[in-house]
């Protein structure tokens, strides 16, 4: 579960802005938080501001540590993703920091990065205790080389391991110690719990959605009987006109891809067990298997008024159908487990009663377990407070061209207040303000 994140120094952050999901101190809706070693912890976040506020930078920050963690800094584009309408701020450090619940362990885990140079220059990670923490490691910079101070109490055979990691890492500039730790063989290695725990985290817990995200929820689909059957249902429940989700397999030496698509297969199918990508509108999945790939063709099948059925391509149906595909995996897995969800621009292509269903419906699948669901949205129909807490329900504003987050929690207002109202009225702030249009000439 994530409990807070903070972030520096980015895109149109520039002082260290904070957003939280530690719940306030009254009981209301229990369902939508989990409790846990003094402090209770929300299962919903949704996010309002005008255009260009920067919600989006936001989910963008939260996706760019991310890849910092899984990928390196070395294979990130860093130009420019610093703030840029303070000229001061180009040598400034861009910092990133989590509180996360990860394999029932609380951790504060962060990094700061120089972005004009692409390199670290700082990282730390604490346990977080009910009274106190413990570091596990802190890494920074002395007499130009990297150095890490391991926190934890260790025997001499763990000692002498992590100085070895310690001496091999010493001159790396763009890949995170944490990292680092868990690229090698550590099964072995119980000290090293810690690294697992949170890089497990990034790796198999946050999922990330943008508004250009294609195909995502396909993954989830083809050779796995399960999910299509899941999908199938709430296609079903969400009236799309779906009947069933088809998959036929196609005899690879036959099948004529162009060279410009082939290339970029072969590099992605180097780190993802299926991809899908589209044809001439046909939608298709590849799969690598022990020995050899499986193409297949991917339809979407629908009954015709006297019953027959006819399968369409994925790319025939409505983009609002389209976006189903990238929440269902996610309802679905919210409701198995501890998955946090970001979602940028979660109305996007869906009716408004449509968008209020999903939120209702995923905090009704949650109730069981520790999933979280974090979105930016314009959709004024879930300013309900009869539907969410006013914790968590929060606004990202500019302010001297900097953007700022504050919380409906800050505003006290009664439970039986008409949100919405007040919102579009702009006595909350975070909406557009535009100037008269009186001298406005063609």
């Amino acid at each position: 579960m994530l409990l807070k994140f903070n972030v520096e120094n980015f895109l149109s952050f520039d002082k260290k802005v904070r957003f939280s999901l530690v719940a306030n101190k009254e009981r209301r809706k229990k369902s939508h938080y989990i409790s846990g070693k003094g402090v209770n912890i929300l299962k919903s976040s949704i996010i309002y501001g005008a255009n260009a506020s920067g919600k989006s930078n936001l989910v963008k920050a939260i996706y760019f540590s991310q890849q910092v963690v899984l990928k390196g800094l070395d294979k990130i584009d860093t130009t420019n993703h610093h703030f840029r309408l303070d000229e001061n701020r180009i040598d400034a450090p861009t910092i990133f920091n989590f509180e996360i619940k990860s394999n029932n362990k609380f951790y504060s885990y962060g990094f700061a990065l120089q972005l004009n140079k692409s390199i670290i220059v700082e990282e730390w990670l604490y346990e977080i205790g009910e009274r106190k923490e413990q570091k596990i490691f802190e890494r920074f910079i002395e007499d130009g080389e990297h150095k890490i101070e391991i926190g934890l109490r260790l025997k001499k055979s763990a000692k002498t391991r992590f100085d070895v990691y310690n001496k091999d890492f010493k001159s790396s500039n763009t890949i995170l110690f944490l990292s680092e730790i868990n690229r090698k063989s550590i099964d072995d290695f119980p000290e090293a719990i810690d690294f697992k725990n949170v890089y497990d985290w990034f790796d198999n817990k946050l999922t990330v959605l943008f508004p250009s995200s294609k195909y995502a929820g396909l993954n989830f689909i083809g050779d796995d009987n399960t999910m299509s059957n899941v999908f199938n249902q709430f296609l079903n429940i969400f009236q799309t006109g779906i009947n069933n989700i088809i998959s036929e397999e196609i005899n690879i030496e036959q099948f004529d891809i162009p060279k410009e698509i082939k290339d970029d297969l072969v590099e992605k199918i180097k780190k993802e067990k299926t991809i899908f990508f589209g044809i001439n509108g046909i939608t298709y999945s590849l799969k690598k298997t022990k020995d050899n790939y499986k193409i297949k063709k991917i339809g979407l099948e629908h009954l015709s008024n006297n019953g027959s059925k006819i399968v369409f391509d994925f790319d025939n149906e409505s983009d609002g159908t389209q976006r189903l595909f990238d929440f269902i995996p996610a309802l679905y897995g919210m409701s198995k487990t501890d998955l946090v969800f970001v979602i940028d621009e979660l109305d996007r292509s869906l009716h408004s009663k449509l968008t209020y269903g999903i939120v209702e419906l995923f905090l009704e699948l949650s109730q069981n377990n520790e999933s979280q669901l974090i979105a930016t949205t314009h959709e004024s129909l879930l300013l309900d407070l009869n539907l969410l807490r006013r914790d968590e329900i929060w606004f990202v504003e500019k302010e001297q061209n900097s953007s700022k987050l504050f919380s409906l929690d800050e505003f006290k207002v009664r439970n039986d207040k008409v949100v919405k109202k007040d919102y579009l009225l702009g006595r909350y702030g975070a909406i557009p303000i535009f100037k008269s249009f009186n001298n406005f000439n063609l």
